[in-house]
């Protein structure tokens, strides 16, 4: 795929889409930028093995109908979305009743691209000095870069083994992302990661896109925003990334 990119420049603002996927988005406002490390949700993405391909099913037409409305069949983990804890663990609480703040933060891009396919502790261990308690840590795997060429990587993807959930729960980082699937391998008989991470309140965010790239070893504010389904395990998630000053009070 492509990396060039075309922008528009105005004073105050410039703003890049690209309509394929990932979703390339950048917003210049001041001094920062807003990048969008978001999938686009699309009917012939891929997808978890076993798990439903998004369709858009026509429902009101213009025409036939007074609007257009289109009605949504995707799973609550399509593309780029958040687990929340009932995902693994019975009686827990759906993606509703997590606070939105776990999403949202100062965020740190670590590169394990070159590691792997499991993402251990000691893969994640030279970074220690970089990582504050609070911060969101995205992990930039490169997974990402081979959803468009193969289906082989919807089997065969990178994952966070559970000594590296260990470590992201030791450093007191509230939230972990990932441009990968999964946190678990894929096959996996016990969802161990997903477990520790979860039960220690630690979000965790799936399906970046490849954007994610652009920020190794830099620091940028997240906002992660999933969709208030009550009592779901998950939902797709629209994650933008700012590039430039970190809010003040964060």
């Amino acid at each position: 795929m492509s990396k060039s990119k075309s922008k528009t420049k105005t004073k105050t603002k410039a703003k890049t889409r690209h309509n394929s996927s990932p979703a390339k988005e950048q917003v210049m406002t001041g001094s920062t930028s807003i990048h969008d490390i978001t999938q686009i949700i699309r009917p012939e993405m891929p997808v978890y093995p076993g798990e439903p391909a998004p369709e858009f099913q026509p429902y009101f037409r213009i025409g036939k109908d007074k609007v257009n409305v289109t009605k949504l069949v995707l799973s609550s983990h399509t593309g780029t979305h958040v687990d929340a804890p009932v995902h693994f663990i019975p009686g827990a609480n759906g993606i509703d009743a997590v606070p939105l703040d776990r999403y949202i933060g100062e965020a740190l891009t670590i590169d394990v691209s070159d590691r792997g396919p499991g993402i251990s502790a000691s893969d994640l261990e030279q970074r220690s000095s970089e990582v504050k308690a609070g911060d969101i840590v995205l992990l930039y795997t490169g997974t990402s870069n081979k959803q468009s060429s193969t289906t082989q990587v919807q089997t065969d993807f990178s994952y966070l083994e559970p000594s590296g959930a260990q470590w992201i729960v030791d450093q007191g980082v509230k939230c972990v992302g990932i441009d990968s699937f999964s946190m678990e391998n894929y096959g996996f008989k016990k969802g161990l990661s997903h477990e520790k991470l979860l039960s220690n309140g630690v979000g965790i965010i799936e399906g970046l896109n490849s954007e994610l790239q652009q920020f190794i070893g830099k620091r940028a504010f997240l906002v992660c925003l999933p969709l208030p389904l009550n009592g779901i395990d998950g939902s797709p998630a629209r994650a933008v990334l700012f590039d430039g000053a970190i809010p003040v009070g964060t």
